[in-house]
């Protein structure tokens, strides 16, 4: 603490004690107890006041303390000399015992000096009989003990205001070492972080609140971001109220949004604040990003479906084909006969034994493990050949084909009939989204390590609370179809790597994008 610093504080303690002084000196004199002129109080009040006003405005603490230090001992000589009583001069006593408060020998020497002198001029001017009943007759020994209590008040109350002083510093380090770790901890914690007070604004937040939800700080301060998706606003309500009576979230999973508008995965905890006392302060919420948490639990559901689907598979597989092959030789053989009158329902029988053996070499695709012949492949040829593949049903169903491809090459390291599988499938599926005169549009880019394909149709799109289930294996929105081929697609293009992105709009259409590893020939040393 500085000098100047403590040198106010000790002026504060003196100017109480000259307050409460005052105001005894005033309510002496409104009594009658003592007979003084009103001038005095008026002076007095208005001395009393102009301190009171230069400590408020913190002019310089030794100007002030000289200022408290002369007006005190002027209040005791006018006392004195005017009530011509000599009880008055112990009043200087009192001055010497709590001057010990600026904790400075040169300080008290000066004034015990002083009031010496001051005394023997107010005894020599009145004439007061000082000789007492007691040993202590003359003014020379009243002067020695006058200047022994004032060394003696000086040494006790130093040291009594030292050990005061060591004890509240090392109280104020010891909270302000706390304080300072528990800031440190506050703003270097990875989990987003952040202090509501009870009226639901914002008071603090840390550096990975600001990243994770992307509101600077000076955007938060007082203020009520909107935090979570709007379908769970209600709830967040709810807990609030909750928390304002005294209940805890823990690692409670919900969906936050981010200032620009998307929503992720979170998991708060939120917790009351209490000071000493028992009194709710405000709310502290920590936040944790667990996207990548669900991204992960849903990839491992999403194997587990595969593996299950591939074991079904493997298993029944054979069991039908053999069977089935049998029933297809003998339907074949009925179907030779057009005039036979089941000639119709042979046909029938035909084309579902037929759907049958697609469902199985589907089947397969997923009891077997992925073909590891692997080339490097001109993935432009092949998006060509997928286009020329569907040209005649496009021009069938009269849909327009918009292409924005890289003029770049772009080269993958894969196999190249399942990459055409994959794109065959997401074409197909985009032309029966769409009954006639639609656009499908397919646009190719790349950054330094992938390719990007994506496939977009203007047909009915997916309902939102069932694209969730797109890669689900049996499920379509088809009359036909195995309900396999998204699933298998997702299979092929992770084994390659890479990512598949859905997004639809129902009645607007819907956009797939592939994310595939770029395969980069290696640099001669």
């Amino acid at each position: 603490m500085q000098p100047l610093t403590i040198i106010h504080k000790r002026n504060l303690f003196i100017y109480c004690s000259l307050f409460l002084c005052s105001i005894f000196f005033v309510a002496l004199n409104l009594f009658d107890i003592v007979h003084y002129s009103h001038c005095y109080t008026l002076l007095m009040i208005t001395v009393v006041a102009l301190i009171g006003l230069l400590l408020y405005k913190k002019v310089h603490a030794r100007f002030v303390q000289v200022l408290l230090i002369v007006t005190w001992n002027t209040v005791l000589i006018i006392l004195t000399i005017d009530s011509e009583q000599l009880w008055f001069l112990f009043g200087f006593l009192y001055l010497l015992l709590i001057i010990n408060a600026y904790q400075s020998y040169r300080l008290n020497t000066t004034l015990t000096i002083i009031i010496v002198l001051e005394i023997a001029f107010i005894v020599a001017l009145k004439k007061f009989d000082i000789y007492l009943v007691y040993p202590v007759q003359s003014l020379i020994f009243f002067t020695v003990f006058l200047c022994i209590v004032g060394i003696l008040q000086t040494i006790y109350v130093r040291k009594l205001w030292l050990y005061e002083e060591k004890r509240n510093m090392d109280k104020q380090m010891k909270f302000s070492s706390a304080e300072a770790y528990l800031k440190l901890f506050f703003n270097h914690a990875e989990d987003a972080m952040a202090v509501f007070d009870l009226n639901n604004k914002i008071i603090e937040v840390n550096a990975a609140f600001e990243k994770m939800y992307g509101w600077t700080r000076e955007e938060c301060l007082g203020q009520s971001p909107q935090l979570v998706a709007p379908e769970n606003a209600e709830a967040a309500q709810n807990r609030f109220l909750k928390l304002l009576q005294g209940e805890r979230f823990h690692l409670l999973e919900t969906k936050d949004m981010r200032k620009d508008g998307s929503v992720f995965d979170a998991q708060i905890s939120l917790s009351p604040i209490y000071n000493s006392d028992g009194d709710m302060l405000a709310v502290s919420v920590i936040s944790r990003d667990i996207s990548y948490l669900k991204e992960n639990e849903r990839l491992t559901l999403q194997s587990e479906k595969l593996k299950l689907a591939g074991e079904i598979a493997a298993g029944v597989t054979h069991e039908i084909r053999n069977p089935m092959t049998v029933i297809s030789g003998f339907v074949q053989m009925m179907n030779e006969d057009p005039q036979s009158p089941y000639h119709t329902y042979t046909n029938i029988i035909q084309s579902e034994i037929e759907r049958i053996d697609l469902i199985i070499s589907e089947f397969l695709v997923l009891s077997k493990p992925l073909a590891e012949q692997k080339n490097r492949l001109n993935l432009s040829e092949i998006i060509q050949d997928i286009i020329l593949f569907f040209e005649f049903q496009l021009e069938q169903r009269q849909i327009q084909l918009i292409q924005q491809l890289s003029e770049e090459t772009l080269f993958i390291y894969g196999n190249t009939n399942q990459i055409k599988q994959v794109f065959i499938n997401i074409v197909k599926n985009a032309i029966e989204a769409i009954d006639q005169n639609g656009t499908i549009t397919l646009i190719s880019c790349h950054d330094h390590h992938f390719a990007y394909i994506e496939i977009a149709d203007t047909g009915e799109g997916i309902p939102n609370h069932l694209i969730d289930y797109v890669f689900e294996p049996f499920y379509t929105t088809k009359t036909t179809g195995t309900g396999l081929g998204m699933m298998i697609s997702n299979k092929i293009i992770c084994e390659h790597g890479g990512t598949i992105h859905l997004h639809s709009e129902e009645h607007v259409g819907t956009a797939i994008t592939l994310k595939i590893p770029l395969h980069h020939l290696k640099k001669d040393a």
